[in-house]
């Protein structure tokens, strides 16, 4: 208990909880982290920590709210509630900090404020399987930050006990959220079951757990007997009630605890002014009612806090009949004092059960136990780090090396869509062979309006441009197709689908030796109706990597809102292709597609290639229909 206001009551055992708590967090982190680094190389940074923050953050909410149920079911546990709100403001940070990454990856950076972003970039709420699931973990971080700032005590007395409880009790609603958050999220993208797995198990858990303890409660509160023709209830037979502890029984729908101590009675009321814990399950220590949640204090006689404290409960009449306690049901004004009952021969040899006390320095054995919960915890962690990080969806080869600058010369056009045509050989009769390589600018931008500026009006120029090429792992042939490491020789300048990020417009017209100006050759393959994903190039091919699926379909709509040309990722005799999205007059369509983004799509329209990427040109208003179930 605390007669001032600060900021955390510290102690040995709170200092040392906390220590094993961020030892057991950063663990989690440096395990996760090192594992998917070392098994996932072209893995964007940002999105494992976005797992790893996320994935620790679900961990630590399935623990808090196991706590609860397991210290109503057993004082084992009391140490772990009595620190319980060190762990809920821990893990709203590791939340917080995965939300932040969340946003700086999917929705900072483009051409709206990214908190609009967030909201509008999905707009399937008529869909439930397509929900726009991070509104939904938006809404429950707000549930948990509005717990976190209000976790002290100064909180909880400024707005009264029960108002307080009420609203963190709004705990189970962000848990709810965060469910429907991973279901129609991340899961949805993942191939592996065990993720899957360990949500059912631990919601399954968390269930049972608040059932049985609702069940030993009910048993408690459906013990009563009346004395006829009288208020009184009884209570239990005399030697039921442990030495210095208490017997809680039901009166006109609230809980009265009766406590035995130096060979007498005394009953109050079970609801500590707290943060209303069961003072019946406390223990009456150096004359007070104790508390077993944080330690707050009464005396038995009267229900007063010992002063300085101010805080004061109801009291009850009892009387005792032979071996029979009962107690009156009228409850006394708060603070009232009752002389306590004389019991007329002491309980000799009676059983002292374990009780913990946070400020109390005479709790060695549950320290112990402590030791052991966090010697266990430790090796849940290792498990579940390396479950989680493992279990990822494997994702491409695709990366964009922007640790080193490309110059590259080629002729420069904006149709049908931003490209930079460079010459990549000769064939047998000494032709050059062509590639085109998709042009975008800095981050979630076309690079349409620095093309125009390269143009000056002209419809194709040769130019020197300096920039981010893509690259592909390929197989080495020596560990598979699975091969997760790099090495040079598994590394190409560029793909058969490459794109560049302009490096902050840097180009230049200095060249002597301009080649023969090439022509445009379009080669038509009529009509096509394909069934695929549409994407942005920027991240799928290594921005983001992975950069599809809808956990990336805020992002893509970002990309192409602000100008990157759509692209459509479909399957063809088991390879998967590409083709980049037009309009029927080669027109950029990206506002039209907005909401086919990170979905089946079934897409319809004249089919072209040019040199190496294939074109489709559609009406959107006819020629694009979703493939999925509203």
């Amino acid at each position: 208990m605390s007669d001032g206001y600060k900021p955390i009551l510290w102690n040995k055992f709170k200092k040392q909880y906390d220590i094993i708590l961020w030892v057991g967090i950063l663990l989690y982190l440096a395990l996760f982290i090192g594992y998917s680094v070392n098994q996932y190389p072209t893995q964007n940074i940002n999105t494992t920590l976005i797992r790893a923050f996320g994935t620790l953050a679900i961990l630590l909410l399935h623990i808090i709210l196991a706590i609860g149920p397991l210290s109503r079911l057993s004082n084992t546990y009391l140490p772990l509630l009595y620190n319980r709100r060190h762990l809920g403001v821990s893990m709203f940070c590791i939340a917080l900090v995965h939300s932040i990454l969340c946003i700086i990856q999917f929705h900072s950076n483009g051409n709206i404020n990214p908190l609009l972003s967030l909201f509008t970039s999905n707009l399937h709420y008529n869909s439930f399987l397509y929900f726009p699931f991070e509104t939904l973990g938006f809404v429950a971080l707000i549930i948990l930050a509005l717990m976190a700032f209000t976790s002290h005590d100064f909180w909880l007395h400024f707005l009264s006990p029960k108002f307080w409880k009420t609203m963190h009790m709004l705990v189970y609603i962000a848990y709810a959220l965060i469910l429907l958050h991973v279901a129609l999220g991340i899961i949805q993208f993942e191939t592996s079951p065990l993720l899957v797995l360990l949500l059912f198990a631990g919601s399954g858990i968390i269930a049972i757990l608040h059932l049985l303890a609702a069940v030993k409660e009910n048993k408690t509160d459906g013990k009563k007997e009346k004395v006829p023709g009288a208020e009184w209830v009884y209570v239990c037979d005399i030697n039921d009630i442990e030495e210095s502890r208490a017997k809680m029984v039901v009166v006109n729908n609230e809980r009265v605890a009766v406590f035995k101590y130096d060979a007498k009675l005394s009953a109050v009321h079970n609801v500590c002014k707290h943060q209303m814990g069961p003072l019946g399950e406390g223990k009456v220590v150096d004359g007070c009612i104790t508390c077993p949640w944080h330690g707050y204090q009464y005396r038995p006689e009267d229900g007063c806090a010992p002063p300085p404290f101010t805080e004061k409960i109801a009291t009850f009449q009892l009387k005792l009949i032979e071996h029979k306690v009962y107690v009156n049901t009228a409850p006394l004004p708060e603070g009232t004092f009752i002389a306590p009952v004389n019991i007329p021969t002491a309980i000799k040899n009676y059983h002292r059960s374990l009780f913990f006390i946070g400020w109390a320095e005479n709790n060695r054995k549950l320290f112990s136990i402590t030791r052991i919960f966090a010697f266990s915890g430790v090796i849940v962690i290792i498990l579940m780090s390396l479950a989680l990080s493992s279990s990822q969806q494997k994702i491409g080869g695709f990366k964009i090396d922007y640790e080193s600058v490309q110059q590259i010369e080629g002729w420069v056009t904006k149709k049908p869509v931003a490209s930079l045509k460079i010459i990549e050989g000769k064939d047998a009769y000494g032709n050059p062979i062509f590639k085109t390589i998709l042009l975008l600018d800095a981050f979630k931008f076309g690079a349409d309006t620095l093309v125009s500026k390269i143009l000056k009006g002209d419809s194709i120029r040769y130019v020197k441009l300096k920039g981010y090429l893509n690259s592909n792992i390929i197989d080495c042939g020596q560990a598979g197709s699975d091969c997760a490491t790099v090495c040079t020789q598994c590394i190409t300048g560029t793909t058969n689908h490459p794109v560049m990020d302009i490096e902050n417009g840097v180009y230049s017209f200095e060249n002597a030796s301009e080649p023969v100006k090439p022509s445009v050759v379009i080669l038509n393959s009529g009509r096509k109706k394909l069934i695929g994903e549409i994407i942005d190039p920027k991240c799928y091919f290594g921005a983001m990597n992975p950069g599809y699926g809808k956990p990336h379909l805020s992002c893509a709509a970002r990309c192409i809102s602000g100008g990157i040309m759509p692209v459509l990722k479909y399957m063809e005799n088991n390879t998967e292709k590409y083709a980049v999205l037009t309009g029927v007059h080669g027109e950029a369509i990206n506002n039209a597609v907005l909401n086919f983004i990170g979905v089946p799509v079934e897409v319809e329209g004249n089919f072209s290639s040019i040199d190496n990427w294939d074109f489709l040109q559609i009406d959107p208003l006819n020629g694009l229909h979703f493939k999925i179930n509203n």
